[in-house]
């Protein structure tokens, strides 16, 4: 029973073995494909895609602020030219209405100038020449004031919707910046913990890598305790025929018999006990080494993930940076949106301003010739005596009017060139133009396709090395699973030995005349299959425990170099 015990521990013995040495092979080709899976990932962190989408994104976090800043001024400028406009908008209604009244001063000329006629002065001319030019500024005036009304209208929608997406957008034109150059500082963070994060994968990589590699030496004690168990099995049939008095045992007699096998029990409890401590010992040293290859390797994946997924977060840092990127873009074209309303204004401006300066030249002219004709008329018709006392009120009246006329007009220029200016600030040469808005999106369409592919060779890096670490894990598990029944072999053959030493209780060392053929056999039967030299080492105690000590000279001890060299590979 024993000896099937011992058996069926060797089998079990070199099936774990075995078993955790395949599986640490396998292991280990997986590692290297940890190593590679990092060197690739810590590449695309570091890569000129990267660095590239950092400068963007400096430029653009910039960008944004400008625009919010422009914003702003525009809103204020346009602000200023409603003002304005307001102003110039009294000024014409104001010129408009006293135009009204020098065209019903020429039509009460001209009934006049028929009385002054009768009287053999004719004034007709005059006050024809009066109505044809108050009638021309009169029409040239209601054209600047409807190419006005046009522009105050376009003015105040473009400014409603300026306000509008001040208010909405402004702050979130200011927000998006923020998160771009957080976004920014943490690409930086990150490639400054990735090549920390290199150095402690190396780090990682070596103790992985010795703990395997030491594991793997280790599991070659399998081997050598498999054949000593095989030696102690082969020394306890030994005994078996011993008791039977068959085999290597039929020449000698009861007592030797006896004798010897109680020797033999001995020496076998010793080799079993010490096999016993050293499996103990190696599955102990083995199993710590596995348990230090899934600590190591969890950490370190674990540290790969955080870096590149975020602690706790359940997406890339590269999609958040894509969204802000994918909303910049939306904030853009709808900058460039409201920008094209504030266009409109300014093209319509241009021309308003045009036609207005022109109105209001026109009307220098106009008012000079109204008033030289108007004075001439009432000169005349001064001394005409009574008849032209109307007419000369007239005159006068006229003349006041024209001094209205003009006193407006003079008003408004200052008014039309505080426009141009202002106007002049929303077609600056460093205004955000349709051409710079298209540039900005070309950049964002650009940046976010360069992050949207490093996000896809990332995730697809990151998803390679969990499955890769996962296996590698997985490995590591059923390795350590395998020496679960390691401990249990080292206590069932601290068993067995225990069981021998309990069968030697009652047994008689050799006697002098024994000791001869007791050691012959020894000698001949258990010296020469020894194979390491822990076995030799216990042999040459046990046998001089029990007084057989010169067993050794007659035996054929393996050659010295070979002893050497069990030392060193055992």
């Amino acid at each position: 029973m024993l000896i099937r015990s011992l058996e069926g521990s060797a089998r079990e013995i070199d099936v774990i073995f075995a078993r955790a040495g395949t599986e640490l092979g396998e292991g280990l080709g997986l590692f290297e494909s940890l190593k590679e899976r990092l060197t690739v990932l810590s590449s695309e962190l570091g890569g000129s895609e990267i660095a590239q989408a950092g400068a963007a994104l400096s430029g653009l976090a910039g960008e944004l602020r400008a625009i919010q800043g422009a914003l702003s001024d525009e809103t204020t400028t346009l602000q200023e030219l409603s003002v304005l406009s307001h102003a110039a908008s009294q000024a014409l209604e104001n010129l408009l209405g006293h135009m009204r009244l020098i065209t019903i001063l020429a039509r009460s000329a001209r009934i006049e100038a028929v009385n002054v006629n009768a009287s053999g002065r004719d004034f007709g001319d005059f006050t024809a020449e009066i109505v044809r030019l108050t009638t021309q500024a009169q029409s040239t005036i209601q054209n600047c004031a409807r190419d006005h009304q046009r522009f105050a209208a376009l003015l105040a929608t473009a400014l409603t919707a300026q306000r509008a997406f001040e208010s909405g957008y402004g702050h979130a034109l200011s927000l998006l910046a923020d998160n771009l150059q957080q976004t920014l500082a943490d690409v930086a963070i990150r490639q400054s913990r990735g090549s920390v994060l290199t150095a402690d994968a190396a780090t990682h990589s070596g103790r992985i890598a010795g703990a395997a590699g030491g594991a793997i030496i280790a599991l070659q004690s399998g081997d050598s305790i498999r054949q000593r168990l095989e030696h102690a099995i082969a020394a306890l049939r030994l005994v078996s025929a011993l008791e039977a008095g068959t085999g290597p045992a039929a020449g000698l007699g009861e007592g030797e018999r006896g004798s010897a096998a109680h020797v033999l029990h001995r020496l076998q409890s010793a080799q079993l006990r010490e096999s016993a401590v050293t499996l103990g010992e190696d599955a102990t040293a083995i199993e710590a080494a596995l348990s230090m290859l899934a600590d190591d390797t969890g950490s370190l994946i674990e540290s790969v993930r955080n870096l590149y997924s975020g602690e706790g977060a359940s997406r890339s840092f590269l999609a958040d940076l894509e969204a802000d990127l994918a909303r910049a873009s939306e904030l853009l074209g709808k900058c460039d949106n409201a920008r094209a309303g504030v266009d409109r204004v300014t093209a319509t401006l241009a021309s308003v301003l045009e036609t207005c300066q022109q109105t209001v030249s026109a009307l220098a002219g106009t008012v000079s010739s109204i008033v030289l004709i108007g004075m001439n008329a009432g000169l005349r018709a001064a001394r005409v005596g009574t008849e032209g006392r109307s007419l000369v009120v007239i005159a006068q009246e006229l003349k006041s009017a024209a001094g209205r006329v003009a006193g407006e007009a003079t008003r408004l220029s200052p008014t039309f060139a505080q426009m141009q200016t202002a106007s002049a600030r929303l077609t600056g040469s460093g205004r955000l133009d349709a051409a710079h808005f298209g540039a900005l999106d070309i950049t964002m369409q650009d940046s976010l396709a360069a992050m949207r592919n490093t996000g896809n060779r990332l995730g697809a890096a990151l998803d390679q090395l969990r499955r890769e670490g996962g296996g590698f894990c997985t490995v590591v598990a059923r390795a350590t699973l395998s020496f679960s029944n390691a401990g249990a072999m080292s206590d069932l053959i601290a068993a067995a030995a225990a069981e021998l030493d309990h069968a030697c209780r009652d047994g008689a060392l050799p006697s002098p005349d024994a000791a001869e053929p007791v050691r012959h056999l020894i000698q001949e039967h258990i010296w020469p299959s020894y194979t390491m030299a822990a076995e030799r080492t216990i042999h040459r105690a046990v046998l001089t425990e029990c007084g057989l000590a010169q067993a050794e000279a007659a035996g054929r001890a393996q050659p010295e170099p070979a002893e050497a060299l069990d030392d060193f590979v055992f």
